[in-house]
């Protein structure tokens, strides 16, 4: 028996019986009043389930709209509250958009918004719930997911985003917020502000980049949440997957810091240090870089003239990187080296202004180290030094930037060095301490 309503045939109802001749006129008369009532049930039933759906969705992107994530937000608080596991929230807003609607209207905004949407679905993981959060913002939640996956999600939609040219001349950025279960807030509300708070900090300086909620990054080490090795090695991994996005937001700089460690390590040997302060500032050479990960990138590939508001912002990167490393104990031997190593040798340098030998000898190492490589790579701003060229540099500003033994010392051992070997050296992440 046919299920039929509006005129479609969508199943069938079916009865069979060992009986010859077991249905008669009244059995089909009565057959096709129950088929007509299940057909009409199951046909309102799915018109329903259609109709929850689209409630569901936003129209204009086809992702989930802010009703539901709200919905969604609380049970999936509830689900990890009951099961355990960490559960992260991103919030991103795209940057001057509201000038591309005033300029070109919102029909033409709101095909940007459905590109995004599809883009964002295309982006994330099966598991992730993606939403319009807002006019122009929008949001993930992630659910058994620690702020070091979060981030790299997060980072493939941001750089997809900045990536794609949406029209002829035309991009967009896009500012991001980062906030993880419980650890930033034990409820909906709380964690929706951590986010909304990360992703301000964001906007406010220069938009373009990821801002992880502040109780993530520097929550003191003993949190309830883990105790001793565990949260050491829970929040070592948030720090190499810090370090590892910097270098990823520009090719040119990608693998900057494990050269920089393998000069600075050269150069220590040299020196005759013990094998534990070598270790150290190895350590220290890895992670130097990671406070860049609070700079926006329209500044770190600024090649012209810093205002005076901008340079104060790339010069907190030093104590942010420090404040980042102090989290965790076993790298107190390695902080003074990254919190001074744009110190001068004729104090005009930052973070406090240090002079001479008050500078930390490790600090003074990896400031050659570290400019040694920034001469002798490429950048889009400049071709690499010839190394007699790096060489006249690091003789004229001995005793001005750099400690002036040390770049004899340095010297001796550059015919040593193999800057193409170098460069094919292990990865960043397989130095970092266990």
């Amino acid at each position: 028996m046919p299920l039929v309503s509006k005129g479609e045939v969508f199943g069938s109802l079916n009865l069979s019986s060992y009986k010859p001749d077991a249905y008669g006129e009244q059995e089909r008369e009565i057959l096709e009043q129950l088929a007509n009532q299940i057909a009409g049930a199951i046909w309102s039933s799915q018109l329903y389930a259609k109709a929850e759906q689209r409630a569901r969705l936003d129209e204009i992107t086809g992702l989930y709209n802010r009703r539901y994530f709200e919905e969604c937000l609380d049970r999936e608080i509830d689900r990890h509250s009951r099961y355990g596991g960490p559960l992260s929230l991103v919030i991103l807003d795209l940057d001057s958009f509201k000038t591309y609607n005033d300029i070109h209207g919102h029909l033409a905004g709101d095909k940007v918004l459905n590109q995004i949407g599809h883009l964002i679905k295309r982006a994330v993981r099966k598991i992730d719930l993606p939403f319009r959060y807002g006019g122009d913002e929008f949001a993930l939640i992630l659910p058994q997911t620690g702020v070091e996956q979060a981030y790299i999600v997060a980072e493939r939609v941001r750089e997809r985003i900045t990536s794609r040219m949406w029209a002829k001349g035309l991009s967009f950025t896009a500012s991001f917020g980062l906030a993880t279960w419980p650890g930033d807030g034990a409820t909906a509300d709380e964690l929706c502000n951590a986010v909304d708070q990360a992703l301000y900090y964001a906007k406010r300086t220069g938009g373009n980049r990821i801002q992880v909620a502040a109780k993530t990054l520097f929550a003191p080490a003993d949190s309830s949440l883990t105790t001793g090795a565990t949260a050491e090695k829970g929040i070592l991994s948030i720090i190499q997957a810090l370090a590892a996005a910097v270098e990823a937001r520009d090719i040119y700089t990608h693998g900057h810091s494990r050269r920089v460690r393998d000069y600075a390590v050269a150069l220590a040997e040299a020196l005759n240090l013990p094998s534990d302060r070598v270790a150290n500032l190895s350590t220290a050479a890895l992670l130097h870089d990671i406070g860049k990960i609070g700079i926006p990138d329209e500044l770190l590939r600024k090649n012209d003239k810093m205002t005076a508001e901008q340079w104060e912002i790339i010069q907190s990167h030093t104590k942010l990187a420090a404040a980042i490393g102090g989290r965790i104990p076993s790298l107190t031997p390695c902080l003074p080296a990254i919190l001074h190593h744009h110190e001068r040798w004729d104090g005009n340098g930052y973070p406090t202004g240090l002079r001479g030998e008050a500078i930390p000898l490790e600090a003074r190492v990896l400031a050659i180290a570290d400019a040694f490589e920034a001469m002798t790579a490429s950048r889009p701003y400049h071709k690499p030094m010839t190394l007699s060229k790096a060489i006249e540099e690091l003789k004229r500003n001995a005793g001005a930037q750099f400690d002036p033994k040390l770049v004899e010392t340095f010297l001796n051992i550059i015919p040593e060095l193999s800057i193409e070997t170098m460069r094919g050296k292990p990865d960043l992440e397989e130095h970092l301490p266990v």
